[in-house]
Order: structure tokens, then C-alpha cells, then sequence
């Protein structure tokens, strides 16, 4: 029976969900398992940078392997394996055979494939929303939307789930998670990539496309200067959400379950964020959207937390920061798709993702060390002063003004 045209698309954006309500859930019960376990949000950041170190490697690697293989292969290749490596870890920790450093070790290698499969999807939704006939500044929203729906179900459950099952079980969910997501892309995304010849694999080779890729990048002002921007952004994100927010829920709010209540309302609250620029944003200037929404989304609720108010203004406030963040990468997503050619993506999308992602462990290991040496007030606050600051580039530097130039849908 021939698959409905909208099929791809549609099962693109469920399996993106599905997984993404796993990850959601292992990016805070990892981070609870250690400080319990440990006692130290030091050894929480060094677990957390494994993590985001292998993710940030196999970024800057899986770009020539995406472009080179059907990106429907890679993304369930990496989904299985992801799937095995995850539900090893309670497996181990149940039989009392997970060390400290084989955590690292096993974090490390989960973080491996989880850039292949991201790279892939999304190089696979401009053909599947092509195929669906719909355009590409919809579709990503769309996904946007599909990624935010994933995180808030993940972050609303992960609380009451750790309360219940503990955290190293909580794993098992994560690894069923990926399986699903093998499954609707297996049997439903059904969508191939126009592409150059491909070329014989070498290292010479793979590393001459990468150059490809950050040459095609650094050619195009805006697009550096995005991944200049994230990259020391997500930098103070790996230390906001690997140790910052699993301290703040351990030492501040005592509980797993109002951990997982703030981190359901961050994830509603963008969701409600990429919904409202979905149904508005293209009637919006693009450039003054993406600066105001990224000074609300940064600093305002880390100067909130450091104060630790009441439980109704810190969730107020968590909610109003997150919905600004909402519209920022439905923005930036749709510059991508539009100023990189089709041939291109996967060198150019595996550059991006590792530069956006190279100052998350730095940032994690940072993090448990400041909270470690200084307390966690301090750490907020220093991170609040940071992230002021970069968000006001957009407002000081005339290349994001290109934001607001036509580009095709």
C-alpha cells in the first residue's frame, strides 16, 4: 500500500516527540542519580560534559556521513544503538556494577549517537514537508513544536517518576523511547536526499567535507554569527541545566517532583512560544523577535532563582522567560533551511551542531565547579551577568539585522 504523502512528515514529528520526552527525562534523572549517589555537583558536571563532549565530537563527525548515506539509515542506526547503551545504564546500576568513571564512560558513548540521528532528521524534513506540500518555514515550526511537546511530557513526568521508580530506572523509559522512534522512522519516513556522487570514504576526504561545510558557514555572515551566539549561550545552558537546576531542585526545593513541575512549565511554556510564533511570527520583524525574546529567555530567571522566591513566582517566572524562548529557534531554523543548499546540509547542519554544542561541557564542567567552590547564589548570579551580556549582541551588531531579509519559504 503506497504511504500517504503526509506520512513522512507526520511520523518525522512523532518520533521526534517520543525520543525527545526520553532524553528529557535522562538530561535530569543522570544529574540526580550522581548528586545522590555522590553528593557532589562536581562529579555531576564531569558526567554531564562526558555526555555532551561525545554529542559535540560525533556533531562536528556525522555531517559527511549524513551527506554520504540515505540520512533515514543513520537515524535509526543511531536510535538503536542509543537505545542499548541507555537501558545499560540502570542494568549495571542494579547489579552494583556502575563506578563512577564506567558512567562517564557509557554517558560518553550515548552521547556519541545522538548527533548522527539529529543531523539526520533534519536533513530528512525539508524532502518530508516537500513531500507533504508544506512549506518549510510551517514545517520547522512544526518541529520546534514536536521537540518542545517531547520535553515538556519528558520534564513533567520525570519528577513523579523519580519519586517512584528512582533514577536509574528511569532510564528504561529513555531506552523505550528510542525504540519507538526506530520504529516510525523505519516504517513511515520514507524520503530521500538529492545529493552530490558520493566519494570514497577516507580521513582525508571526511575532513576535506567538514572544511566544506565551516567554509559554506563562515562565507555567510549571519549563519557564523548564530552559531557564535549559541555556542556561548548553550555553554551556560550545560551548566543552567546539568548542574544549576538539579542543585537548585535538591538544595533549594528538597523534592524530584517540583524539579520536574518547573521543568514542565519551562517546557509548556516554549511550547506555547513556538505555537504563537507559528500562528503570528510571520507577520513579525524577525530581527527584533529574536533579540527582545532572547534577553527575556536568559538571564531574567537565573537572577529570579538566585533570590529563591516563593514556588508561585519562580514558576511564574520560568514560564513567562520560557515562552519568550519559544520563538528563537523557529527563527534561526528557517535561516538554515533557507540560505543552505540541499546538497549541503549535512556537512554544513553537523558544523553547526558541534559549534553550537562545543561550550556545553565546558560550561558543565564550570558549573559544578563554581557551584562546588562558591555556592550556588554565586553561580546563578554569574551566569545571569554572563548571559546579559550576550544577549545584547543582536542589539549592538548590524549582522543580525539580516534577519529581516527575504528569504525563500
Amino acid at each position: 500500500m503506497e504511504t500517504p504523502v503526509k506520512a513522512p512528515l507526520l511520523a518525522l514529528l512523532t518520533g521526534t516527540t517520543v525520543s525527545l520526552a526520553g532524553t528529557a527525562m535522562t538530561a535530569l534523572s543522570i544529574p540526580w542519580f550522581v548528586l545522590h549517589t555522590t553528593g557532589s555537583p562536581a562529579q555531576t558536571g564531569l558526567v554531564a560534559a562526558a555526555g555532551v563532549a561525545g554529542l559535540t565530537v560525533s556533531s562536528a563527525l556525522s555531517g559527511p556521513i549524513v551527506d554520504r548515506i540515505q540520512p533515514r539509515l543513520v537515524s535509526i542506526g543511531s536510535d538503536l544503538v542509543a537505545a542499548v547503551l541507555v537501558g545499560l545504564i540502570p542494568t549495571l546500576a542494579l547489579a552494583g556494577a556502575l563506578p563512577l568513571w564506567a558512567l562517564v564512560l557509557v554517558v560518553a558513548l550515548q552521547g556519541l549517537t545522538r548527533a548522527p540521528g539529529a543531523t539526520a532528521e533534519d536533513a530528512l524534513l525539508p524532502s518530508a514537508a516537500r513531500v507533504a506540500g508544506v512549506p518549510i518555514a510551517r514545517a520547522s515550526s512544526w518541529q520546534e513544536g514536536a521537540a518542545r511537546t517531547g520535553r515538556f511530557l519528558g520534564g513533567a513526568l520525570v519528577g513523579v517518576l523519580i519519586a517512584l521508580l528512582g533514577p536509574a530506572q528511569v532510564l528504561y523509559v529513555d531506552s523505550a523511547s528510542y525504540l519507538v522512534s526506530v520504529l516510525m522512522t523505519a516504517v513511515f519516513v520514507r524520503v530521500h536526499l538529492e545529493r552530490d556522487e558520493p566519494k570514497p570514504w577516507s580521513v582525508a576526504g571526511h575532513l576535506t567535507e567538514l572544511r566544506e561545510g565551516l567554509s559554506y558557514l563562515r562565507g555567510d555572515g549571519l549563519l557564523a554569527a548564530v552559531v557564535s551566539m549559541v555556542m556561548i549561550t548553550n555553554m551556560l545552558d550545560g551548566a543552567y541545566t546539568s548542574v544549576l537546576l538539579p542543585t537548585f531542585g535538591d538544595r533549594v526545593l528538597h523534592s524530584s517532583v517540583l524539579l520536574g513541575v518547573l521543568v514542565g512549565t519551562s517546557t509548556a511554556a516554549a511550547l506555547a512560544g513556538v505555537i504563537a510564533y507559528g500562528a503570528i511570527g510571520g507577520r513579525l520583524p524577525k530581527w527584533g523577535t529574536y533579540a527582545v525574546a532572547f534577553l527575556l529567555a536568559g538571564a531574567p530567571r537565573l537572577v529570579v532563582m538566585a533570590a529563591a522566591p516563593p514556588l508561585a513566582v519562580l514558576v511564574t517566572t520560568i514560564a513567562v522567560t520560557s515562552f519568550a524562548f519559544g520563538a528563537i529557534n523557529p527563527i534561526l531554523l528557517s535561516q538554515l533551511f533557507a540560505r543552505v543548499p540541499e546538497t549541503m546540509r549535512g556537512r554544513v547542519f553537523g558544523v553547526v551542531s558541534a559549534g553550537a554544542l562545543a561550550g556545553m561541557p565546558v560550561g558543565a564542567l564550570l558549573g559544578g565547579a563554581v557551584v562546588e567552590l562558591f555556592g550556588l547564589t554565586s553561580a546563578l548570579l554569574l551566569s545571569a551577568a554572563l548571559y546579559l551580556t550576550v544577549t545584547m549582541c543582536p542589539f549592538v551588531f548590524r549582522v543580525w539585522r539580516r534577519l529581516d531579509e527575504p528569504v525563500p519559504v
